[in-house]
């Protein structure tokens, strides 16, 4: 995600820092044009730098790097945000669709989070607290719901580049569950679009989501026929047992988003399919 972003924002005539720790990602991502840091943000100093706008994606990533360690993952979470916020620019705070917790209802900036104190919540309170630190400060927050697209980290489990990834090599395609989980995606492409268009919008907190809305079964059968796999489908308990608390339906509600953007044209699921599959990375 965060390549993408600042490759959007350089080719719109900004210039664009870059730090990371690499713990997610990968040092050829990060275009050239950018200047990188290699460092996690709570260690990083600014160097005198004056910054006008700031984008912090930085997390930890992956479910069982989540549950494994959870007070590593929301010290991470909240240390990084608060050295962010020190920066004392405008900004944007990354949130996620996870903070809704087990809420299957219509899911508007205004729902109620249903979260627990189960280690499978930690990543989402620890958003959360991220969430309160950046309004404190006057920045704003986009929670994302499923973004998808190249680059995308086949080492944490996210169902999208898998399937993929399955589906090209003929290799069974994994579905935890019975697939009934509902989920809404949207190609990264567009969300840097949609959040370029946001930065200079007046708002709080907004979903920023897609339109393709599927089950994970029709979302297996669909990336099967689109890379026209002779994968089977097979069903397999959750990793972490059968204590691990799924969301059975996570939809965004989406009307804020567009009263500050208007009508937005997604691309096609066929075009994020057909661009994702040399381009995922291990």
């Amino acid at each position: 995600m965060g390549s993408h972003l600042a490759e959007y924002l350089l080719a719109s005539g900004h210039r664009v820092d870059v730090i990371d720790d690499l713990s997610g990602g990968k040092k050829e991502n990060v275009p050239k044009e950018a200047t990188f840091f290699f460092a996690r943000c709570q260690d990083w100093m600014p160097y005198e730098r004056d910054y006008d706008f700031c984008y912090h994606l930085a997390s930890t990533v992956g479910v069982s790097r989540v549950t494994d360690d959870p007070t590593k993952t929301i010290l991470n979470i909240v240390d990084s945000t608060r050295k962010v916020l020190a920066l004392g620019c405008k900004g944007i705070y990354f949130s996620t669709s996870e903070v809704y917790g087990k809420n299957t209802g219509v899911l508007d900036e205004t729902s109620d989070c249903l979260i627990s104190p189960k280690a499978r919540w930690n990543y989402a309170a620890a958003k959360l607290c991220g969430e309160w630190m950046a309004l404190q400060a006057g920045w704003k927050v986009v929670r994302l719901f499923n973004v998808i697209g190249p680059r995308q980290n086949l080492l944490y489990g996210a169902v999208f580049p898998n399937f993929i990834s399955q589906a090209i090599e003929n290799k069974p395609i994994t579905v935890y569950g019975d697939g009934k989980q509902v989920r809404t995606f949207i190609d990264v492409r567009d969300c840097v679009e949609i959040l370029d268009m946001l930065r200079d919008r007046e708002f709080d907190v907004v979903n920023v989501g897609g339109l393709m809305k599927m089950t994970v079964l029709q979302l297996a059968e669909a990336i099967r026929m689109a890379v026209n796999s002779e994968s089977e489908i097979r069903f397999v308990d959750y990793p972490m047992g059968s204590g691990f608390e799924e969301c059975r339906r996570r939809v965004a509600d989406l009307n804020k988003l567009y009263s500050l953007i208007g009508r937005f044209k997604y691309r096609s699921f066929e075009d994020t399919v057909s661009i994702c599959q040399p381009n995922l990375t291990t």
